[in-house]
């Protein structure tokens, strides 16, 4: 049975005119690319309806974002800005809307199915919009990609259960039919997961500046997640963000770890431990866990200020003009994206400052400070 019967793409003209414009300088207009899409999804066992219905969409989706990511590739293309094709597609997966056109239902001697006819919209000027916070914020883009990832490994257990209740529905036995219910089961535990992927796509609609510009709407959404799909870490870490960005240490705390339980390779959730024991004065564990979340990403540049700030606090300067430097070397511009005291280039400069202070004193004759410094590796 064919399980995909048509896709249809239709895009406006004006592509071509939105790709000779740089980044900083894209229209703001709204410009709505719609895509058609009919997608036959079957259904069997204890499977609902609805559950065919909630699979048929993701599906349908899925399908369609890789002609959206390769639009929004090819409108975002500058010079200091490249979207790769996987980012593309993760940014895309935020802002489609579905509606459903028409919906048909059928039984056939292997079991049920439904074919649902969809019509996709992606608004160029929300897409713009994600694009200029991404650019200033990178942490957006880690978000979207692992909830892509969530969903592509949702969307592979369903098409392998599938595959098995289709094999075992040609031996209609006892044995089987069994096992058809513990299969049964397990797609409707993905199916109630894959919900909590959008849940979680709303919640990151209210990122802006670095935290949640709404972090009890955020919660709200999270806390609806993690009922439907309790064994991803992504919203426990997303809500402990959220709980942090109301002054909640303790559930923060309590949320990144509960992430790192259910993932200990979740270099994200590593780095916002480390931040909520710097506050709770835990330099030690802090650094341990900015070390777990440099191991897991070395590229991540706050991992490296944020240690720099542990390591500044046990007098460890040396140390923690090393992660200042390389943080810098990471990202050359990155002081330009912060302001006050959180800025590498002002820490840097404090603290070279200090040495060279300290080395004029001694030429003097004073150099008390000067050995006091180098004793705990501030100036080399």
């Amino acid at each position: 049975m064919k399980k995909y019967l048509q896709s249809i793409m239709v895009l406006a003209c004006l592509l071509n005119t939105f790709t000779a414009f740089g980044l900083d300088e894209l229209p703001a207009v709204k410009e709505v690319k719609t895509y058609s899409y009919t997608v036959n999804q079957p259904f069997a066992g204890s499977q609902s309806p609805d559950d065919a219905k909630i699979a048929a969409v993701a599906k349908g989706k899925t399908e369609v974002l890789e002609n959206a990511g390769t639009y929004l590739e090819s409108v975002t293309v500058v010079e200091d800005f490249v979207l790769t094709k996987d980012q593309s597609i993760a940014i895309a997966s935020g802002v489609l809307s579905v509606d459903i056109l028409s919906q048909k239902n059928y039984a056939t001697d292997q079991g049920f199915g439904i074919i649902l006819e969809l019509k996709i919209d992606v608004d160029t000027s929300i897409l713009d919009k994600r694009v200029r916070q991404i650019k200033q914020d990178t942490a957006l883009m880690g978000k979207y990609s692992e909830l892509k990832d969530r969903e592509n490994e949702l969307l592979k257990k369903i098409k392998m259960l599938e595959k098995q209740n289709s094999e075992l529905s040609q031996q209609p036995s006892n044995k089987e039919l069994q096992k058809r219910e513990v299969l049964g089961k397990q797609y409707e535990e993905v199916i109630d997961a894959l919900p909590a992927i959008e849940l979680n796509q709303k919640a990151i609609a209210l990122w802006e500046g670095h935290k949640y510009k709404d972090p009890e709407k955020a919660i709200e959404y999270l806390n609806e997640s993690i009922r439907l799909d309790p064994k991803t870490p992504i919203s426990y870490n997303n809500r402990g963000v959220a709980y942090y960005n109301m002054g909640n240490r303790q559930l923060a705390l309590g949320d990144f770890n509960r992430a790192l339980l259910l993932d200990g390779n979740y270099a994200d959730a590593y780095n916002n431990r480390g931040v909520i024991f710097i506050e709770l004065r835990q330099y030690d564990k802090a650094i341990e866990d900015f070390n777990q979340a440099i191991r897991l990403n070395p590229q991540r540049v706050d991992s490296f200020l944020n240690r720099a700030s542990a390591y500044k606090n046990i007098w460890q300067y040396q140390l923690c003009l090393d992660d200042l430097k390389q943080a810098l070397l990471l990202d050359p511009n990155y002081a330009e994206k912060t302001s006050g005291n959180t800025s590498a280039n002002i820490d840097l400069n404090e603290i070279e400052r200090l040495c060279e202070n300290s080395r004029k004193a001694c030429g003097l004759g004073l150099c008390k400070s000067k050995k006091y410094l180098d004793e705990r590796g501030f100036c080399r």
